[in-house]
């Protein structure tokens, strides 16, 4: 005898408990990440303007200066780490940001790289090789990963 197979019952959304939560939710966020976003990706915090440049990195500018920027970086998490420094003057600060997103921008590529490579390594050699500059690439990239995501938190969270 075959069971007929009997669709589950879909139980419907609180929806008045899910606006709630994304209202506490986003009062939460603003409190705890005072940004504010503009058009075309770009992030206004204080005094400064975080914008993707033409070659893909961005770029903070203070607002009375939009020609020059203050500094540019690989990823928009480290720009704005960057203008929370520099607002600050926390110069000290501002640099060690700038080492890491270095630092991560150049472990990211090295793994991209080894990955291409190692899919043409036709000697078992040269693919042992690859094999171990990859895993290296990859702990340098997921631990320059932690160490920015740990100043993110502590710098606004």
């Amino acid at each position: 005898m075959k069971k007929t197979h009997k669709p589950k019952k879909k139980q419907p959304l609180a929806s008045a408990k899910v606006k709630e939560l994304a209202e506490t939710f986003d009062t939460t966020l603003d409190k705890k990440l005072p940004i504010t976003m503009l058009k075309g990706g770009a992030i206004g915090y204080k005094d400064y303007i975080i914008k993707q440049t033409p070659s893909n990195r961005w770029a903070v500018y203070n607002m009375n200066n939009l020609r020059e920027p203050v500094g540019e970086y690989n990823l928009k998490t480290c720009a704005l780490m960057a203008a929370k420094s520099y607002n600050a003057t926390q110069i000290a600060k501002f640099f060690e940001i700038k080492d890491l997103d270095t630092h991560y921008q150049a472990s990211f590529m090295e793994h991209q790289v080894y990955q291409k490579n190692i899919k043409t390594a036709k000697e078992f050699d040269r693919y042992i090789i690859l094999l171990n500059k990859l895993e290296e690439s990859v702990i340098k990239t997921e631990l320059y990963k932690k160490k920015i995501t740990a100043m993110f938190h502590n710098a606004f969270v």
